[in-house]
């Protein structure tokens, strides 16, 4: 199923870390091209041509978790890390609602980038946010 996925492209992450740093502010610049390389490759990576992840929570999941834990930007990786997870669930038809209770996101991204969960973790507690927006 990842393949007929839109998935984000690097010019899109660096777009929506502009995008963040207008609207909240914040250090401008990459720390890493690798990093940020990596974090975006991660989600659509294959193992003799199989796609290592095919649920589409798990993968915006993993956009969220290799974000956060890659820290390639100086400055608003939280923020680009859930909005691009955000993005890739919009652009698949996977958000029920553009409208968020945002101390619940704020809650799994500030975990992730903590540490305090591990990417299958990441995944259901996103299902469980999602599920809620359904309900």
């Amino acid at each position: 199923m990842s393949e007929s996925l839109r998935h984000p492209t690097i010019e899109a992450v660096l777009a929506i870390h502009r995008e963040v740093l207008a609207a909240h502010g914040g250090g401008d610049g990459l720390r890493s091209r690798d990093l940020l390389e990596s974090a975006i490759a991660a989600p659509t990576a294959t193992m003799m041509g199989i796609p290592v992840m095919s649920d589409p929570l798990e993968i915006a999941s993993a956009y969220l978790f290799y974000l956060c834990s890659n820290h390639p930007f100086v400055d608003g990786n939280k923020r680009v890390a859930l909005a691009t997870c955000l993005v890739f669930l919009s652009a698949n038809g996977l958000l029920p609602s553009e409208s968020l209770d945002t101390d619940d996101w704020e809650s799994l991204t500030l975990d992730v980038a903590a540490g305090l969960i591990d990417r299958s973790t990441a995944a259901v507690r996103l299902r469980g946010l999602l599920e809620g927006m359904e309900a």
